[in-house]
């Protein structure tokens, strides 16, 4: 990755996406645009559907319909990603809890997968029954790594220790973002990124230590994708 690389966010979760309203702004993509007629999505329609960040920082997001529960073809997703890699440097994909017909070819054409979790034992048995669904679904080529939110390394309680995450997920867990939600939640209200409010917080050190290790002690903030997905990004579709 390069300085001043360009990003985009996109949010496939179209039924109770939450990307644009972490950064307070309106979402503008409507797939039923393109839902018959994926070919029509070209340069100029996305450019009219993203929503733009101050920082730079573009997304795309549709309006969230919480009572409507729709599944789109692969071929309208697979044109939509396949136009946002080719025009930008970096793209981050929030995939939804739900899983779709077209949930294999998004983890196939993706160069890092990551699930965030959290520290429970309730959460964590679920992220060790997410991780088989991956590996049955797209097989070995996909390899799943796990974030834990929230993490607390408890030494003298009863509490999941940090011992206990790493026996439950083994070489899936990448690391742990400390609990500082006091700042997370002040960087949600103000729809800005996390390190605009505290650059060397510990919640962005955090992040930077496992997606970015040879920046892990930053002399300044920097702007970056958080999977550093490149152009291209599904060439390669699901058998």
């Amino acid at each position: 990755m390069t300085r001043g690389a360009s990003t985009c966010v996109v949010d496939l979760n179209f039924q109770q996406g939450a990307c644009a309203e972490y950064l307070d702004l309106e979402p503008r993509f409507d797939i039923t645009e393109i839902e018959n007629q994926p070919e029509r999505l070209d340069r100029q329609l996305l450019d009219v559907m993203l929503s733009k960040h101050a920082s730079g920082l573009c997304v795309l997001a549709a309006p969230a319909h919480p009572a409507e529960m729709r599944s789109f073809k692969t071929d309208v997703v697979v044109r939509m990603l396949d136009l946002v890699s080719a025009y930008f440097d970096n793209v981050v994909i929030d995939m939804p809890r739900t899983w779709f017909p077209w949930t294999e070819t998004v983890l196939l054409g993706s160069n890092k997968l990551y699930i965030v979790a959290e520290m429970t034992v309730p959460c964590l048995r679920h992220t060790q029954r997410l991780i088989q669904a991956v590996y049955e679904t797209a097989g070995k080529e996909v390899k799943p790594n796990v974030i834990v939110n929230r993490f607390e390394q408890k030494m003298f309680d009863n509490g999941i220790k940090q011992a206990d995450v790493q026996e439950i997920l083994g070489e899936h867990f990448v690391g742990g973002i400390a609990n500082n939600y006091r700042l997370v939640r002040e960087a949600v209200d103000r729809g800005v990124p996390l390190h605009e409010i505290d650059p060397n917080a510990n919640v962005v050190n955090d992040l930077k230590k496992i997606i970015l290790p040879e920046e892990a002690v930053p002399t300044r903030a920097k702007s970056r994708s958080l999977f550093g997905m490149g152009r291209g990004l599904l060439k390669r579709k699901a058998g």
